[in-house]
């Protein structure tokens, strides 16, 4: 019994995979807001930065307004690039998309009318 024995620990983590229908859940229910006509509101996470979201996922947003307009709404990356996914009239408002790209991202929505909205409510989910 001449050989050394080497002795090594190694840990062991316990991994945890999360199925998809566990999602989506609510990330924030959009706050009170004024539109003026013709500007653009952004809406961020509740800590006031932009969401962190895995590519492929499906991303659901609504907007409720007190006044039926012409809006229109989407995301904005990190780079400040634009891509509108819904144009619309009315006072409830909804869409859906997937985001291709892992990233950061934020939510906007355009009154394209020359009256000011307000935001009574809608919800961002992923």
């Amino acid at each position: 019994m001449g050989e050394k024995m080497n002795k090594r620990t190694i840990q062991i983590s316990e991994l945890v995979i999360v199925k998809e229908d566990v999602f989506p859940i609510e990330r924030i229910g959009l706050p009170q807001a004024n539109i003026a006509g013709g500007k653009t509101v952004s809406f961020l996470d509740r800590d006031g930065s932009m969401f962190y979201i895995v590519g492929g996922t499906t991303v659901s947003f609504s907007v409720k307004l007190d006044a039926s307009v012409a809006v229109k709404m989407g995301y904005i990356n990190n780079s400040d690039s634009k891509t509108q996914t819904y144009s619309g009239t009315g006072s409830s408002h909804y869409t859906e998309f997937k985001i291709a790209n892992t990233g950061y991202y934020r939510f906007y929505v355009t009154n394209t009318s020359l009256n000011t909205v307000k935001v009574t409510g809608g919800t961002i989910r992923f």
